[in-house]
C-alpha cells in the first residue's frame, strides 16, 4: 500500500517507483500510476524498507530536499534530515542575538522544562486515574517537587539535571501501568522505550518541518545546548511535545493492547516491531496529529496546527513581543 495523509508520502511496498515530473512527485505501483503530489506540499516520506530500491526512494526524496523518516527490513528507525536552506533563517539573527541574554535562556529552558514535568504529572494522573498506584503516587509526588523547586536551579546543567531526574521515575511510573501481559510475559521487552524511539523521530521530523518553514534556526536552541542526535531547538521543542504526543499515544496503544508482547520480536540486534505492529503504530500517529485538543491559549486545535502556534509563540518571545514563552501544556 502507498497513502498519501495530509503532506507526508507513506511508502511501505515493495515495486514502488518514485519520479519527478513537472514539479510533481509520482508514485508508480508495479509500473503503474498511484497518485502525483506537488513538491511544494510533499514535506515528509515515511519509508518501511524491505528491498534495496528503497534506498533510491530515499536519495531522491533527499535530494529535493524532503526530509525522510526511513524504518529498515530490522524495524530500526533512521532519520535523514532536510538539508540545510541555502539562505540563513529568518531570525537567525534575533536568535544569535538572544542567545546571549542570559537571562532569556535561563527563563526559557526553565519554561521548557516545567511543562515536561506537569505533562508528565497529567498524563500519570489520566493513566492511573482508575487504578491508582502507591508507587505511582509517589512519582507526582516527587515530580511535583522538582517542579516546585526549579527557581532554584542555579544553572542549565541543573534544569536538565532536574529533567532527568524526573524522566527516569516518570518511565519506572509508566511501566508499572503497563498490561499485566508485558511483565507476564518479559524477556527484557521495554516496549514504552521502543515505541518511544519511532514515535520521537516521527515527531522529531515534524517539529524540524515546522520551525524550518516559519524561519528558526534549528540549532540555536536554549535547553539542550549540547545535544548531537539532534538539533537543538528541535530537542526544546520535543521536552515540551514529547509527552502530550509522544507518549500519550504510547501508552494508548499498550494499555488498549491494540499492541501487544507478541508484536516485539527478537533479533541479534535487540527487540523490533512486527510490520503489522509498525504500520498500526504509523496509522494511529498519524491519526494523533489530526487530533483536536484544547489548546489553553487559542481554543480547540489539531496537534500539528499546536506545533505552528508554538512555533510562532516562540518568536513572538524572541522579538521580545512576549516576556516569557508560554509552553504549551495538557489541561488538568
Amino acid at each position: 500500500m502507498v497513502t498519501k495523509r495530509m503532506t507526508t508520502i507513506y511508502v511501505d511496498q515493495p515495486n514502488t517507483e518514485l519520479k519527478v515530473q513537472s514539479r510533481q512527485l509520482q508514485v508508480f505501483q508495479q509500473e503503474r500510476f498511484c497518485f502525483a503530489v506537488p513538491l511544494n506540499r510533499v514535506s515528509q516520506m515515511v519509508i518501511l524498507g524491505q528491498h534495496p530500491w528503497f534506498r533510491r526512494a530515499i536519495n531522491l526524496a533527499l535530494s529535493l530536499h524532503i526530509p525522510v523518516v526511513y524504518f529498515d527490513p530490522n524495524g530500526n528507525c533512521i532519520e535523514y534530515l532536510n538539508p540545510a536552506e541555502l539562505e540563513s533563517p529568518k531570525y537567525l539573527k534575533v536568535q544569535m542575538a538572544r542567545s546571549r541574554d542570559d537571562q532569556f535562556v535561563r527563563n526559557t529552558a526553565e519554561s521548557l522544562v516545567r511543562a515536561r514535568l506537569h505533562n508528565s504529572r497529567v498524563l500519570l494522573c489520566q493513566l492511573s486515574d482508575a487504578t491508582r498506584h502507591a508507587r505511582v503516587d509517589q512519582v507526582l509526588n516527587i515530580l511535583q517537587r522538582l517542579q516546585d523547586d526549579l527557581p532554584m536551579a542555579p544553572s542549565l546543567a541543573d534544569l536538565q539535571n532536574y529533567a532527568e531526574t524526573a524522566a527516569s521515575f516518570y518511565h519506572a511510573a509508566l511501566s508499572r501501568l503497563l498490561p499485566d501481559a508485558f511483565r507476564i510475559q518479559n524477556l527484557g521487552i521495554n516496549p514504552i522505550g521502543r515505541l518511544t524511539n519511532l514515535g520521537t523521530a516521527l515527531l522529531s521530523q515534524r517539529i524540524q518541518i515546522t520551525l524550518q518553514s516559519v524561519g528558526l534556526d534549528l540549532d540555536m536552541g536554549n535547553l539542550h545546548l549540547d545535544a548531537t542526535t539532534r538539533p537543538s531547538l528541535v530537542c526544546d521543542f520535543l521536552s515540551e511535545f514529547g509527552v502530550q504526543i509522544v507518549d500519550t499515544l504510547v501508552m494508548n496503544l499498550l494499555t488498549t493492547r491494540l499492541i501487544h508482547p507478541d508484536d516485539f520480536i527478537w533479533f541479534d540486534q535487540g527487540i523490533f516491531l512486527q510490520p503489522t505492529a509498525l504500520e498500526l503504530f504509523i496509522q494511529h500517529w498519524d491519526e494523533t496529529l489530526s487530533t483536536k485538543v484544547q489548546h489553553l491559549y487559542v481554543g480547540e486545535a489539531s496537534y500539528q496546527q499546536c506545533l505552528e502556534i508554538q512555533a510562532q509563540e516562540y518568536i513572538a518571545c524572541l522579538l521580545d513581543e512576549q516576556n516569557f514563552y508560554r509552553p504549551m501544556l495538557l489541561k488538568e
